[in-house]
């Protein structure tokens, strides 16, 4: 009972007092019955805006017609429904699936004619007063948007449908996401844009001018980097960030008065996303990143340059906490950031001092990736130390993850060199085990070295692993050495090393098997000071 306690304690002693101000609002209102006043839509006839669309292929497969029958898919699981009996509330799949039915993204497809997707909305306003899950103000941002966007796209004049796109709207404007900030609070923005500029409603417009450019301000790091610090989020907030850039900058309504700030913000984002993606196209998945489901960082760039941004030049990589490192071919990504935003760590993990390797732009050492945003045990381990190539001390977390989303104590990350051949770092998440994590990452000349150290007393077990794309054959060839294809990988001094069999996430719900080398007693015969060395044979050509 006591743990639990600290742990919560612990959780909420980051949050900030809006968000338990809100939190109470919200819950005391819902208790009471109270409903906010909604503004009546007062329909006129209004220019069509004219909004940026992405040519990608994310939409394309998420809907699909099977004669009287039509498909979803999300999240790689697929479900059928009868034409006209959509089930919008439909969550035997989670809650994150419902959402996505209700997000509406599917309208985007280039297979969907204007007469089905006008069809859907109908259907969808036919069930409106049976709506759970979709009347949340996460769904609703993102349906706003994506209504909007098919509209716009379509020259669509239908009261009906306005009329219950403004009422979504008010909604959002009196459910606005204060109690957990972050990207939702972001998306939130975000809609709230769409929506002023679609109705021309200067009311709207003033609110969401002022929460779009406080999030902003607040949400894009120095490097450009979401503070989040997920790359597929980063992906996501700069998808809607060039949107509405396109909306502003193709409407003459208010004078494109934001225009300059969002341009700034946009450039900054954008050089971010070129210093993290990989030469390959892909963006390291850390944190909580996925494929497919946010647009490649190809179509982001593209999108740019239609509307006429350029990169913001020689940004490097600091607030992010990420660095590269690099010896050939080959880079190595060091983590040295720590949790973040502090009072909302739902997308972060606990993986202090984690690393990847990467051979001209291919995935050689990786995280297990996320599969699941469900709470449960898939979650809770997707998020762990042990599912990171990080150091484990006595099987615990370095930040104490928990409940799908929650960080209660996390470890502080100590930077104590950074250049572009050595850096060096400590963090204190098993302080209260009595101990102390440091990592010093090397460039050498024919690959690198990590060298890990526990400082502490001798009641501490650590061990680490270090996890293998399900594509790289991994063979022992002697004690403490192994070879991944034409590259090898040497631990010194010698341990207790072995192969194990770990499940990679190849995206949600797709689980693939792949190895690991674990690494046990670090601390061999409770030795205070110890080390382990991942050496630079890891980029010796065997040829």
């Amino acid at each position: 009972m006591w743990s639990k306690v600290q742990l919560v304690f612990n959780t909420v002693k980051h949050l900030k007092w809006t968000q338990v101000q809100y939190q109470m609002f919200y819950r005391i209102r819902g208790k009471l019955g109270i409903k906010p006043h909604l503004k009546p839509y007062d329909f006129r006839s209004r220019d069509q805006i004219l909004v940026g669309e992405i040519n990608s292929s994310l939409f394309n497969d998420l809907i699909q017609f099977k004669e009287k029958k039509i498909e979803f898919n999300f999240l790689n699981l697929p479900h059928q429904f009868d034409g006209d009996r959509i089930d919008w509330n439909f969550n035997e799949y989670g809650k994150l699936w419902t959402y996505n039915l209700n997000y509406f993204e599917f309208l985007l497809s280039d297979d969907l004619s204007y007469k089905e997707g006008i069809s859907l909305i109908e259907n969808y306003i036919d069930n409106w007063d049976h709506l759970k899950d979709g009347g949340e103000p996460f769904p609703i941002s993102l349906r706003t948007i994506n209504w909007i966007k098919f509209l716009s796209k379509n020259k669509v004049t239908n009261e009906r449908i306005d009329e219950r796109l403004y009422h979504q709207v008010q909604l959002l404007l009196n459910n606005l996401e204060y109690h957990l900030l972050a990207n939702h609070l972001l998306e939130n923005a975000f809609a709230l844009i769409f929506a002023a500029y679609y109705f021309q409603d200067k009311q709207i417009y003033a609110r969401a001018k002022a929460l779009l450019l406080q999030e902003l301000k607040e949400q894009v790091l120095a490097d450009g980097a979401h503070y989040e610090r997920s790359p597929m989020y980063h992906q996501i907030m700069l998808f809607r960030l060039l949107d509405v850039v396109s909306i502003v900058q193709n409407n003459s309504w208010k004078n494109q008065e934001m225009l300059p700030e969002l341009k700034s913000k946009a450039q900054v984002m954008l050089s971010w996303l070129v210093n993290i993606t990989l030469s390959s196209g892909d963006i390291p998945y850390v944190k909580d990143s996925a494929p497919n489901i946010a647009p490649k960082s190809s179509e982001l760039l593209n999108y740019a340059e239609s509307l006429g941004l350029s990169l913001k030049n020689n940004i490097l990589l600091k607030e992010s906490g990420y660095r590269w490192l690099q010896s050939g071919d080959a880079r190595l990504l060091v983590d040295v950031g720590q949790v973040s935003p502090s009072y909302q760590p739902g997308h972060a993990h606990a993986d202090e001092l984690n690393f990847l390797l990467f051979d001209k732009g291919t995935p050689v050492i990786v995280d297990t990736g996320i599969s699941t945003y469900e709470k449960n045990d898939q979650r809770q381990l997707e998020r762990s130390t042990s599912s990171h190539n990080c150091l484990v001390v006595n099987g615990e977390n370095s930040s104490q993850v928990w409940g799908g989303f929650r960080v209660g104590r996390r470890a502080t990350v100590t930077l104590n060199k950074d250049n572009d051949s050595i850096i060096s770092a400590a963090h204190s998440g098993y302080k209260p085990l009595g101990a102390l994590v440091q990592r010093t990452f090397k460039v050498t000349s024919n690959g690198f070295i990590v060298e890990s150290k526990v400082e502490g007393t001798s009641q501490l077990d650590a061990s680490a692993h270090i996890h293998f794309h399900p594509e790289v054959s991994v063979v022992k060839i002697s004690k403490n050495m192994y070879r991944l294809g034409r590259f090898e990988i040497s631990i010194e001094p010698v341990a207790e090393c072995f192969l194990e069999s770990y499940m990679f996430a190849t995206g949600y719900n797709q689980l693939v098997q792949a190895k690991r080398l674990t690494i046990n007693r670090i601390m061999e015969n409770k030795i205070v000071k110890s080390s382990v060395h991942l050496h630079g044979h890891v980029l010796v050509d065997k040829k």
